[in-house]
């Protein structure tokens, strides 16, 4: 962003000591000064505004992070809890979700990034019974290697956690689903 300030508009010569001045020198100076002082208002109000901080939380809004360097980062999990039923894996709660099934579950996938953009996440789930069956939605295609998979129904063979990673390329349109390991307990 450049500056709207402008330092050459006062005269700093201005004005001469032991002489006569005119008043008009006064008033350009006072008004160019006026301005720098509007327009430095609006600047730092703008970087307050938009700019990222070391003490908050910063959202980006869909711009693009170029060449960035990444040490020490870490995603956020969240945890749906001992449930079952309807359940909407929502992109913007995290990368990392987990669930312990109470009841067979139903996946549906929300609030995935922009087409021509990557979405991805991750499903650990705690089948407490091998009764309760994993049914993900219809766009969701998978790989051969998801034990006890049938037509988008997952049935557990044993009572455990799994871990399923689901990606996108396209807003959710057409899903992947892997199997990430086989039982984990």
């Amino acid at each position: 962003m450049a500056s709207s300030i402008v330092p050459g508009n006062i005269d700093g010569t201005f004005p001469v000591a032991g002489q006569d001045n005119s008043s008009q020198g006064f008033r350009d100076n006072f008004t160019a000064s006026k301005n720098n002082f509007t327009n430095a208002k609006s600047e730092i109000e703008a970087l307050q505004t938009y700019r990222a901080s070391l003490n908050a939380s910063n959202d980006f809004t869909d711009n693009i992070i170029s060449k960035a360097v990444l040490k020490d980062t870490a995603m956020t999990v969240y945890a749906h809890g001992t449930t079952g039923g309807s359940i909407a894996l929502n992109h913007e709660n995290g990368h990392y979700q987990t669930i312990t099934s109470n009841a067979s579950i139903t996946l549906s996938f929300t609030n995935w990034p922009a087409t021509a953009t990557l979405g991805r996440l991750w499903l650990q789930i705690n089948f407490a019974n091998t009764g309760h069956t994993l049914t993900t939605p219809s766009e969701t295609l998978h790989a051969d290697d998801i034990s006890g998979e049938s037509s988008n129904v997952i049935t557990a063979d044993a009572t455990g956690t799994r871990l399923y990673e689901f990606f996108t390329p396209d807003a959710g349109t057409t899903v992947l689903m892997n199997q990430l390991g086989k039982i984990y307990d």
